[in-house]
């Protein structure tokens, strides 16, 4: 859930090492952006690169510097809306929180998991919602601190 720029066709999204074994093409995610306040965009995860080392990225027609947007060790993950039109009002480069969201409830009804496993894998998607929840907030308290620590202008 990084801060990263944002482009007219989609997203480049920088997550933790930690998620790398769950990001896959094809994931749902939301995003929210400062320049289109109040708003949760649902995208989906088109691609995941490996960690970063060198180089740059094009976001819209922006050239990125990955050293400097997204911190070392980070997976880039690609996102774009799930609904056209998506990301109209959203700004090239504008800052944006994303979320991308695991689901394992088609694996928990198949009965190839036990009941230890589909447990855990309930409290997974559970912990999905929670977060859902938080960039709702984020979303909604966004624009407010920009405004507040900007100093109004």
């Amino acid at each position: 859930m990084i801060p990263e720029g944002a482009g007219r066709q989609g997203l480049i999204a920088g997550f933790g090492q930690v998620e790398a074994q769950v990001m896959k093409a094809g994931m749902v995610a939301e995003a929210t952006c400062a320049s289109k306040p109040w708003t949760v965009i649902p995208m989906v995860v088109t691609g995941v690169q490996d960690f970063i080392a060198a180089g740059q990225v094009r976001s819209g027609e922006q050239l990125l510097d990955p050293q400097q947007v997204i911190r070392p060790g980070t997976i880039l993950v690609y996102l774009e809306p799930l609904y056209a039109g998506g990301l109209d009002g959203v700004t090239p480069g504008s800052s944006c929180v994303a979320n991308a969201y695991t689901s394992n409830h088609d694996l928990i009804a198949s009965g190839q998991v036990g009941t230890f496993k589909g447990l855990v894998l309930h409290g997974v998607d559970a912990v999905g919602l929670v977060h859902a929840l938080i960039l709702r907030i984020q979303a909604l308290v966004y624009p407010i601190q920009t405004l507040v620590f900007s100093g109004g202008h």
